[in-house]
């Protein structure tokens, strides 16, 4: 069977693809113009996307958008009413205002901060099924899908190709992995999929594999972005209570899912202030499973996975 691969940068990151199909180049191409449409729609980072008609328009009128920009944002917003977990597709301002993972990343003021919670109220996101319409009744308010939109990407892309006959591939987008089948070159038939150990000084220290078969694995650390002021570290996911990096003794969260924007969702709605919270948390959810990592080190797993100190598996 034939076996394509590609590698290339996108959405402030790496984008990679393993497909094996006799047509598997021209899919990966098509892959690719779908990856870049969705990224050119669904950014905050473009003043003219999709997504920013919607934030541009806050405090003065619905705005209708495409049936799958709607789907996710009405999606986003349900986990984000939620208030016992840190999930918010309402932070924009905030992160606007660190602007963490940029050159110009800063630490606000008081004020400014205070100024800002009074915007993230996911309450706020009034949505109208009928017209497919999003409208941020207060001025200032900012959607911002970063915490979900990789996933529902790589969702999008792994229908594409199964849809396509594709029966073995592997969808890595800058660290969201969702897997179609298992690989044919490995005798085990999984894709072994490292986890980050957070507390590493370089990417690439690997602290346990898991064998996907057909599953997503999202993770999220307070490594991944970040920057210092004064010797202080700051993290860049948020609480959208205090406006403050969350402060927790987890250094990060993997979700393994059959669907890769659930990986997303949970793996910041589990960041909450404690291991032993999250995990009881996560426990609850139906359809993931979860991979803790302390800032100490240690690793913790949900009730459905085991760990042996290398692999971790489900049960």
């Amino acid at each position: 069977m034939a076996s394509y691969k590609t590698r290339f940068p996108m959405m402030g990151t790496f984008i990679d693809l393993v497909v094996h199909h006799e047509r598997g180049e021209t899919l990966i191409k098509e892959c690719y113009l779908q990856l870049q449409e969705f990224t050119q729609r669904f950014t905050v980072n473009q003043a003219q996307s999709e997504l920013m008609r919607v934030n541009n328009y806050a405090g003065i009128r619905p705005v209708r958008v495409k049936p799958d920009l709607y789907a996710l944002i009405k999606k986003s917003k349900a986990i984000s009413v939620d208030p016992q977990n840190p999930f918010n597709v309402a932070i924009g301002p905030l992160v606007k205002t660190w602007h963490i993972g940029f050159k110009d990343a800063k630490l606000p003021t008081d004020k400014e901060l205070a100024e800002k919670l009074q915007l993230v109220d996911p309450s706020n996101i009034i949505l109208d099924d009928d017209y497919q319409s999003v409208y941020l009744s207060q001025t200032g308010m900012q959607i911002d899908l970063g915490a979900i939109a990789k996933g529902y990407f790589a969702d999008r892309i792994k229908d594409f190709l199964t849809a396509n006959g594709v029966e073995h591939g592997f969808i890595n987008l800058g660290g969201n992995v969702l897997t179609i089948g298992y690989s044919p070159e490995n005798a085990s038939q999984t894709w072994n999929v490292g986890i980050q150990n957070p507390l590493a000084a370089s990417r690439g220290d690997i602290c346990r594999v898991v064998p996907l078969r057909d599953y997503s694995m999202v993770t999220s650390g307070i490594n991944e972005r970040y920057f210092e002021y004064h010797g202080q570290r700051y993290h860049h996911l948020l609480d959208g209570q205090t406006g403050k990096p969350i402060s927790t003794n987890i250094a990060s969260v993997t979700i393994i899912s059959k669907l890769s924007v659930d990986g997303e969702i949970w793996s910041t709605a589990g960041f909450l202030s404690s291991i032993d919270d999250a995990l009881a948390y996560l426990n609850r959810q139906s359809g993931i499973e979860a991979v803790l990592i302390s800032n100490q080190g240690d690793v913790f797993v949900t009730d459905g996975l085991t760990d042996n100190g290398t692999v971790i598996q489900m049960r």
